[in-house]
């Protein structure tokens, strides 16, 4: 008997559907959506970090915070956020998304130290425009704005430790948008 789990893992703008799929002698493997399947992985660091070899590369993915829905991840050394959600969650999050494309939010890739706030509410942001300094892993990193809009409310201050997944400010309509 199989058992098979589809999850969506989101980097960036990227959705990527991935099968879990467990078999009664206890194999577990991974099923890409082109049906490519990875069985060569190992979990090291108490499951901190995985090491995939795949198409002959090995690949070192470290994963933090642990136990959480949203990763910062590093592989082979490049970093970036990555969310892993079961198929449900992955429906929720579009949904809320669809709903909600006038309030963004700006959150901490990872645990840090606010360095700069390169904002002030009132201000009329465009998308990836730098808001936020963050100094995580010894590297000062400028967190974009998520779209276009108008900064409603900063929740943070410069010197601040803030955890991963944490919101650092909100933004709401663009005026145009806004004014209708």
């Amino acid at each position: 008997m199989e058992l098979r789990k589809t999850y969506v893992t989101r980097l960036g703008e990227e959705d990527i559907e991935t099968v879990i799929v467990r078999n009664g002698a206890g194999d577990v493997w991974v099923e890409t959506a082109d049906h490519e399947r990875i069985t060569d992985a190992l979990v090291l660091d108490g499951g901190r970090t995985v090491s995939i070899r795949r198409e002959g590369r090995m690949y070192l993915v470290d994963l933090t915070p642990p136990g959480s829905s949203w990763h910062a991840a590093l592989v082979n050394g490049r970093g970036g956020r990555v969310e892993v959600m079961d198929e449900l969650a992955a429906a929720a999050a579009q949904q809320a998304a669809a709903g909600g494309a006038h309030r963004r939010e700006l959150k901490a890739d990872m645990p840090g130290l606010v360095v700069e706030i390169k904002c002030k509410v009132g201000d009329e942001v465009k998308t990836g425009q730098a808001l936020v300094v963050l100094e995580a892993m010894k590297m000062q990193n400028e967190l974009p704005s998520p779209g276009d809009g108008v900064v409603e409310e900063i929740r943070v201050e410069a010197g601040d430790t803030v955890d991963g997944g944490a919101v650092l400010l909100r933004l709401g309509a663009p005026p145009q948008e806004g004014a209708a």
